[in-house]
C-alpha cells in the first residue's frame, strides 16, 4: 500500500477481503443451522412414523405370547381375580386389592367376558391407541427410545393390559398424566394435585400408595434445592439419592412414635413374603433380605442393599436368557433417571421436572414394598404415563447411529 493511500477514509482490499470472509462465513453458519433443522426434522418425522407402524404389531405380538406361549404360571394374579370376578368356587377368593378388582372387573363386565384372552384384546387394543397417543405428544424418540418405548408396549400389552390389578394402577398414573400436562396450575399446585390422586388410590386400592403420596412432595422438595444450584458436580446426584433414603429413614422414624402397628408391619413385610412366597410362582425371584436381624438401623441397610438390586437386577440376568430382557429394561430405566438427576439443575420443563418426582416417589416406596423381581417390573411398567415423559425428551438422546452422532455434535 502507498503512502498517498493512507488515512483517506476509505477500507483498503484487505480490510474487503476480510469483510468478505466474515459474512460468507456467516452465510455458512446460517446455512449450517437450516440444515440442521431440515435433517432434524426429517429424522424425527422417520422415527415418529416407524413407532406409528411397529406399535401395533408389537401389541399384536403380545398378545399372541398372551395367548399360546406364555404359560398360565406368569399370570398368577391375573387368574385369580377372573376367578373371583366370574364366581368360579374353585378360586380361593383373596381380600384387599384382589377384592377391588374383581369386584370392579365384574361391574363393568356388561359384554360377559369370561377368559384371560378375552379381557387382554378387549382392554389392550384401547389402551394401546392411548399409549400411542402418549408417545407421540412427546419427543421423537431416537433409536435406542424408540426401542425402548416398544419393547415398554410390549410389556404392557403382556401383563398389564388385561384383566388384573396393574390396568387400575396404570389408569391412576395416566390420570396423574392428565395433571401434569395441564396448561394451568403451577408446579406446586399439580404436584399436590398428584400427590392427591395417589392418595386416592390408598383408599380405594393399594394402602401403600398413601406413602407414595407423601414421598412425592418430599423428593419434590429435594429435586427444588438442587435446581435452584447453578452448577452440579460428581457427587450431586449421590447426594440427592443420601437425602431421599434419608427422608425415608425419617419417614420410618416417625412412624414408630405415631403409628407403631402399621410401622412394625412394614418392619415385617419382607419376612412375611418369605412365607407366603415358599411354592409361589413368583418364588425362584423374590427378593429376600440380604442381612438378617430387626430394628430400624437394619431394615435401612435391606433397603439400600435392596434398592440397588432392583434397580441394577444383575442376579436377574443370571438366572438365564429369559430374564436378559427385563434386566435390558430395568437398567435403561435406571440409566435414565441418573442422567436426568445429573442434569436436575438445567431442566425447564415443569412436567418433566413433577414426573421425576412422582416416578422417585413410586420408586421409592417401592423398594419397600415389592416382594419379587416380577412384581417389580410389572408395577413399574404399569407406570408408563409418568415413565415415558422420563425417556422420550432431548436430555436422553443418546446416539447411536451415524447420523444422530453427527446431529448430537450440532453439525449436519
Amino acid at each position: 500500500m502507498m503512502p498517498h493511500e493512507m488515512n483517506t477514509g476509505r477500507p483498503s482490499r484487505h480490510t474487503d477481503r476480510r469483510a468478505g470472509r466474515r459474512k460468507n462465513r456467516r452465510k455458512d453458519r446460517h446455512m449450517d443451522r437450516r440444515e440442521y433443522r431440515t435433517v432434524r426434522m426429517a429424522m424425527d418425522s422417520r422415527y415418529r412414523n416407524l413407532l406409528l407402524v411397529s406399535i401395533l404389531p408389537v401389541m399384536l405380538a403380545a398378545k399372541l405370547m398372551v395367548a399360546y406361549l406364555l404359560p398360565p404360571k406368569y399370570f398368577y394374579d391375573n387368574n385369580r381375580i377372573l376367578g373371583m370376578a366370574n364366581g368360579d368356587a374353585r378360586t380361593e377368593a383373596w381380600g384387599g386389592s384382589y377384592e377391588v378388582a374383581a369386584g370392579l372387573f365384574r361391574s363393568v363386565n356388561v359384554l360377559g367376558l369370561t377368559g384371560m384372552v378375552e379381557w387382554s384384546l378387549l382392554l389392550g387394543v384401547p389402551l394401546t391407541f392411548v399409549t400411542l397417543a402418549l408417545v407421540l405428544r412427546a419427543d421423537a424418540p431416537d433409536t435406542l427410545q424408540l426401542l425402548f418405548t416398544l419393547a415398554s408396549v410390549g410389556l404392557l400389552n403382556i401383563y398389564i393390559f388385561t384383566i388384573g390389578k396393574d390396568v387400575i394402577q396404570f389408569m391412576f398414573f395416566l390420570a396423574v398424566y392428565l395433571v401434569i400436562a395441564m396448561p394451568f396450575g403451577g408446579p406446586t399446585l399439580k404436584i399436590v394435585l398428584a400427590a392427591a390422586i395417589l392418595m386416592g388410590e390408598s383408599r380405594v386400592f393399594r394402602p401403600y400408595y398413601v406413602l407414595i403420596a407423601v414421598l412425592v412432595i418430599a423428593v419434590y422438595v429435594t429435586l427444588t434445592l438442587f435446581r435452584s444450584r447453578r452448577a452440579l458436580h460428581a457427587g450431586s446426584v449421590a447426594m440427592i439419592i443420601v437425602l431421599m433414603v434419608a427422608e425415608i429413614w425419617l419417614i420410618l422414624a416417625v412412624a414408630s412414635r405415631v403409628m407403631p402397628a402399621e410401622y412394625q408391619q412394614v418392619m415385617t413385610l419382607r419376612s412375611g413374603y418369605g412365607s407366603v412366597m415358599e411354592g409361589n410362582a413368583d418364588s425362584s425371584t423374590f427378593i429376600a433380605n440380604r442381612v438378617s436381624g430387626e430394628g430400624l438401623p437394619t431394615f435401612m441397610l435391606n433397603y439400600v442393599i435392596n434398592a440397588v438390586r432392583m434397580m441394577v437386577p444383575v442376579e436377574l440376568a443370571m438366572r438365564g436368557a429369559y430374564y436378559l430382557p427385563f434386566f435390558v429394561f430395568q437398567t435403561m430405566v435406571t440409566v435414565y433417571l441418573v442422567n436426568l438427576l445429573r442434569q436436575i439443575n438445567r431442566i425447564n420443563d415443569p412436567a418433566l421436572t413433577l414426573a421425576l418426582c412422582v416416578f422417585l416417589g413410586y420408586a421409592l416406596a417401592s423398594f419397600i414394598f415389592e416382594p419379587d423381581f416380577g412384581s417389580w417390573t410389572r408395577h413399574e411398567a404399569a407406570t408408563f404415563p409418568i415413565l415415558h415423559l422420563l425417556v422420550l425428551n432431548h436430555f436422553q438422546r443418546i446416539p447411536l447411529t451415524a447420523e444422530e452422532r453427527m446431529l448430537k455434535r450440532g453439525v449436519a
